[in-house]
């Protein structure tokens, strides 16, 4: 059973993106991004605080907020410049299959990074080797030649 555990989380993560970019992509282009974003907060705030009263008891919601630091602060801020970008993502043409594609390759790439330098973290050959494919990837989904072929259709539709 602690091997299943194990991928549980993945599991909540991997059907919570993929809800969330369904529900990015369904907002609508005339509704002003902020306001959308408030009312999704607003959801969201309720939904921790039912949450952190059944599982804590109805604890003191109050003590735990003097528990946190900075990065509860920081990942706010954080959290709504990945939601603005998505929702911008989508109303500039991206495709739900596309796009977020290249924005979570490019973070992960970019995490690798990350990791080696503040963490400490290893870079053996199969990781360089699934960064190439990663690179790869990009260029596939990205390739120069898509990019054209896409322009001449559009140039194709003009009056």
């Amino acid at each position: 059973m602690e091997g299943i555990m194990f991928y549980v989380p993945l599991g909540i993560g991997v059907l919570g993106n993929i809800l969330y970019n369904v529900f990015a992509k369904s907002t609508p282009d005339d509704a002003d991004t902020f306001a959308s974003l408030t009312l999704t907060y607003a959801a969201g705030m309720a939904a921790t605080f039912v949450i952190y009263m059944v599982t804590s008891g109805g604890g003191n919601i109050f003590a735990e907020f003097a528990k946190a630091n900075w990065a509860s602060y920081a990942l706010g801020l954080c959290i709504v410049g990945c939601d603005v970008a998505i929702i911008l993502l989508y109303r500039v043409g991206w495709d739900i299959s596309v796009g977020t594609l290249v924005g979570n390759i490019s973070v992960s790439l970019a995490l690798v990074v990350v990791g080696v330098l503040l963490w400490n973290e290893s870079l053996d050959a199969m990781k360089i080797a699934g960064i190439a494919v990663c690179l790869l990837g990009l260029y596939v989904v990205n390739r120069p030649e898509k990019a054209v072929e896409g322009a001449e259709e559009a140039v194709e539709y003009e009056p």
